[in-house]
Order: C-alpha cells, then sequence, then structure tokens
C-alpha cells in the first residue's frame, strides 16, 4: 500500500495539463480585465464593430425582403 502510495505521490504526468489551464485562464483573466478597465479604448472598438455588424445584418436582412 505504501509502495502505491509513493507511486502516486511521484507520479507527474498530469503537470502540463495543470499548467496549461492556468496559463490560459491567466491571459483570459488578464485579457476580460483589459476589456473591463478599457486603457486603450479596446471597449469603444468593440461596441463600434458589433454596431457596424448589426446594422449590415440589418440591412441585408432588409434587402432580402424586398427581394421576395
Amino acid at each position: 500500500m505504501n509502495a502505491r502510495l509513493l507511486e502516486f505521490l511521484r507520479d507527474d504526468s498530469g503537470e502540463d495539463l495543470i499548467e496549461y489551464g492556468l496559463l490560459s485562464s491567466f491571459v483570459a483573466a488578464v485579457a476580460l480585465a483589459t476589456i473591463i478597465l478599457d486603457p486603450i479604448g479596446i471597449r469603444t472598438s468593440l461596441v463600434g464593430a458589433y454596431a457596424k455588424a448589426v446594422e449590415a445584418l440589418y440591412m441585408a436582412a432588409q434587402t432580402d425582403l424586398v427581394k421576395m
């Protein structure tokens, strides 16, 4: 029993997965903080891009309805 416990404690095969998970969560947290705090105007750019996309989709839908 002790040998199996020591083998389990020494096993490091899952460390890479944990490290990648921690790294990706750190990158996501930094990206989210950057968007929320908006130090360089990212939020304004994202809102503007979203508004342009919505307007383009709306106009495309209107022209498709007119053709029918």
